[in-house]
């Protein structure tokens, strides 16, 4: 079975192309006569052609239903993943930034399904309400969405959805390297509860602790209460150090869990990442993970200037 997280990556870049082919169709940076040049004859069928040759609004409509559909299929695949996540209903979500994020997808897909075409916002009763996540700015107020029909200004624009999805993302990894889905949820709240009281302890030297683990803190990184490094990071630092080495790797479950015990706290920050205090790489290293992340979130703000505010007709 595919990865949640991997599955809404996917809907989310599917939408980005299916966006970007939009405006480039609506800028006629793509034609439907370049399209009907290039193509077999029968390209005649796939685009409405009259005598002078291909039809540009026809090609138009046709980029605006596709993204149209992967704009639903985001919305209902997301939806579907999240459940494969989640034991509770988006309102039982003790993180109120999660919580809020989960009411906003459930409200979507609860929108979208009946109706992929015209969507009619519908909302239960006990969804009419303001809804913030506030590591990515996003503010739905649901309370009188009722019935009207769907329009990116509800959801803060399209930049704002996208934000959305990649923030999804990176909560559901986050949650599946924890474990289960209860142990993942419970472990959230928990942090979140935790992370104003959080009060750093001084390591053990790690020189005085046996094992790669202690090894890798004592010579490959720099301990002290101000440094600070993505938890995804200083793995896969400890993984190359291992190759380089011959160390025995561990696994990231293990990791952690030694780190904890030499002293060094774990917290979720912006965007639901997982970061460790206290400590940080004498040489940053870059993963593909890390690059991806960069990517995804670059091309969410790539559409700020460039998109309608409403859904593609």
């Amino acid at each position: 079975m595919v990865n949640p997280a991997f599955e809404i990556r996917m809907v989310k870049e599917n939408l980005d192309l299916s966006m970007a082919l939009l405006q480039a169709v609506q800028e006629e940076k793509v034609t439907a006569r370049q399209l009907f040049r290039d193509g077999p004859e029968d390209m005649f069928v796939a685009f409405a052609v009259d005598n002078n040759g291909p039809d540009q609004i026809e090609l138009t409509r046709r980029a605006a239903n596709q993204a149209r559909a992967a704009f639903a299929l985001s919305v209902i695949q997301t939806q579907r993943s999240l459940d494969r996540v989640f034991v509770n209903q988006p309102l039982e979500e003790e993180n109120p930034d999660l919580q809020a994020a989960r009411c906003v997808m459930f409200l979507l897909k609860n929108t979208v399904f009946p109706n992929l075409f015209q969507p009619v916002w519908n909302c239960p009763p006990e969804y009419r309400r303001r809804f913030e996540v506030r590591p990515i700015n996003l503010l739905m107020d649901a309370g009188e969405l009722h019935g009207k029909g769907l329009s990116w200004d509800h959801v803060g624009g399209l930049p704002q959805f996208l934000e959305l999805l990649v923030f999804f993302a990176n909560w559901v990894q986050d949650l599946d390297e924890v474990g289960s889905p209860v142990q993942a949820v419970q472990q959230a709240a928990r942090e979140a509860e935790m992370e104003a009281e959080i009060i750093f302890s001084s390591p053990v030297p790690a020189r005085m602790i046996e094992g790669p683990v202690e090894r890798f803190v004592d010579v490959q990184c720099d301990v002290g209460d101000n440094n600070l490094v993505l938890a995804k990071d200083l793995y896969a630092g400890f993984q190359e150090w291992c190759r380089d080495t011959g160390q025995n790797d561990v696994s990231q479950r293990s990791f952690g869990m030694q780190l904890t015990a030499m002293g060094f706290q774990r917290r979720r920050r912006g965007r639901g990442k997982h970061w460790w205090d206290g400590i940080k790489l004498t040489a940053p290293v870059q993963t593909a993970e890390s690059l991806l992340q960069e990517s995804l979130v670059g091309a969410a703000n790539g559409y700020e200037e460039s998109y309608q505010t409403e859904l593609p007709t």
